[in-house]
């Protein structure tokens, strides 16, 4: 096609040519008058005589004419042509899109510098033609518009006279109707969109017609309008609202879900997550192809009740309405360590404070169940054994210790002898070592715990009480799905779990992890 535009162009612009031609070469139109439609290709015979005494070869021959509304050619003629021969041939041009009258061309025959002319007539009749068109999808979900295209174009090179209409029927009742009298100019496009708001559940049909210059057409397309089978489950797991929609073939996308006044739309795998820290009744609204769902989660969230007993700390684990919940993960942090444990039945968990040791506790339940719960105890360390006058070493009586109560030390005897000066100056040497030793890594270097339980890694990082921790990292190779950090940057990368944070001194983070 780009060649023939090129040819087109190149022949438009060749230079006008006499009529008087050459004495040793003439063209002749076999038939001067041919009739033509606009969209039509015209055959133009015509037959070239040698008037010389010299074989002729390679003879060119083409057509000029109006600048506009004709396509040309050219067409060699390859043929020798001996002297007072004659060759017969035809050449074709295009007829465009142009108005209905006669129109002289002229037909020429060039070989080397010399040439022949001959005029011709093309008659371009009346032509009454156009299409129609309607574009609409075949198939829409329930809930969404659909928007109809109806187009009527002229190809006629006159102005087409006539009437046009449509119509829109869902299973047999018209929903839309139009008709009326008009006209297309050339090259007229009629259009008209129509957006039904999203219609009901059926079949419907679109009928466009026209009748233009004694010509009946017309174009019917159908589309449906259908429901899906859609199942969703809605439910709260690991500080999360979880909402999912599915079919016979898979979780469905882009179903409109709304939770606590937030929209979203279902991923690929038609879900959708929502992250929650407050206990409430969520309201979750699903937008299933037009049929809307209200369904409600109750999230609740753990309390945790300690209480120190006869050298342990027992932490009973309720819900928000005050319901025992067993099963729970318990984590007791304390300045030796980590103990952890699980809630029985009657949601109570006793923590080791010989592996915690004394002092400020911070008593942790999880559930991928429930929000997590928190507290915080301060248990005083019992007073070592005294001996009294009779020799007879003496215990401190036991008793329940309420919470953030401090055992008080019994009053010093008056009589000591030279051998427990001697155990006692002992005791306070080693006491100094250990305090300093302590002290060292309290003062000065960060403090790693770390714990694995069933299927749960924990981790506790505390600051050195001299110094921030800036950019500190933990890297640890542990298989895990999932990760969470009290503060800080947790992830998951290349099979490995890393954990960036800064503390203040003395601060403390945690981290668990669900393991693959």
């Amino acid at each position: 096609m780009c060649a023939l535009l090129m040819v087109t162009l190149l022949l438009v612009h060749m230079p006008a040519v006499s009529s008087e031609g050459s004495s040793l070469l003439s063209v002749t139109v076999l038939n001067d008058n041919i009739p033509a439609l606009p969209g039509s290709t015209v055959v133009v015979p015509f037959s070239i005589t040698n008037l010389g005494n010299e074989t002729i070869n390679n003879v060119t021959v083409y057509v000029t004419g109006p600048a506009q509304g004709f396509q040309y050619s050219v067409k060699v003629i390859r043929t020798p042509i001996e002297p007072g021969k004659s060759v017969n041939d035809t050449i074709s041009l295009n007829v465009l899109n142009v108005p209905p009258g006669k129109y002289n061309l002229t037909l020429v025959a060039r070989a080397g510098n010399f040439y022949s002319t001959a005029k011709f007539v093309v008659s371009v009749g009346v032509l009454s033609d156009y299409s129609l068109s309607v574009e609409v999808g075949g198939r829409y979900i329930y809930g969404n518009d659909v928007v109809i295209t109806l187009k009527a174009i002229s190809k006629s090179n006159g102005v087409l006279l006539g009437s046009l209409g449509y119509e829109i029927v869902r299973e047999g009742v018209i929903l839309k109707s139009y008709e009326n009298s008009t006209y297309l100019n050339p090259g007229e496009v009629w259009e008209k969109v129509i957006v039904l708001k999203k219609p009901d559940v059926g079949n419907y049909t679109v009928v466009l017609w026209a009748n233009f210059g004694g010509k009946y057409k017309r174009v019917v397309k159908t589309f449906e309008v259908y429901q899906r089978k859609l199942q969703y489950e809605v439910y709260f797991r690991d500080g999360a609202i979880y909402v999912r929609v599915f079919n016979s073939t898979g979780g469905v996308p882009d179903i409109a879900v709304s939770i606590d006044n937030v929209t979203f739309k279902t991923d690929v795998d038609g879900e959708v997550s929502y992250l929650v820290n407050e206990p409430g009744v969520y309201r979750v609204t699903l937008n299933l192809d037009g049929r809307i769902v209200t369904t409600f989660v109750d999230v609740k969230k753990l309390i945790v009740s300690p209480r120190v007993l006869n050298g342990s700390i027992v932490v009973r684990v309720m819900d928000s309405t005050g319901v025992p919940v067993p099963n729970v993960t318990v984590v007791a942090s304390g300045p030796l360590g980590t103990d952890y444990s699980v809630t029985n039945s009657s949601g109570i968990a006793v923590v080791n404070l010989n592996k915690t040791g004394y002092g400020s506790i911070v008593i942790k339940a999880e559930s991928d169940r429930y929000l997590p719960g928190e507290a915080v105890v301060t248990v005083s360390k019992p007073p070592f054994p005294t001996t009294s006058s009779s020799g007879q070493t003496q215990a401190p009586p036991s008793t329940s210790s309420p919470l953030n109560t401090t055992t008080q030390f019994p009053p010093r005897t008056s009589e000591a002898t030279p051998s427990g000066s001697t155990h006692v100056g002992l005791i306070l040497i080693l006491a100094g070592l250990l305090l300093a030793g302590t002290s060292y890594l309290a003062f000065a270097v960060p403090i790693v715990h770390e714990e694995t339980l069933d299927r749960y890694y924990f981790l506790k990082v505390r600051a050195p009480r001299l110094r921030p921790l800036k950019n500190y990292r933990v890297e640890r190779a542990v298989n895990a799905v999932e990760v969470r950090a009290t503060k800080g940057n947790a992830k998951l990368e290349n099979g490995k779990l890393v954990w960036e944070l800064d503390l203040e001194p003395g601060e403390e983070a945690y981290l668990q992890a669900v393991l693959g």
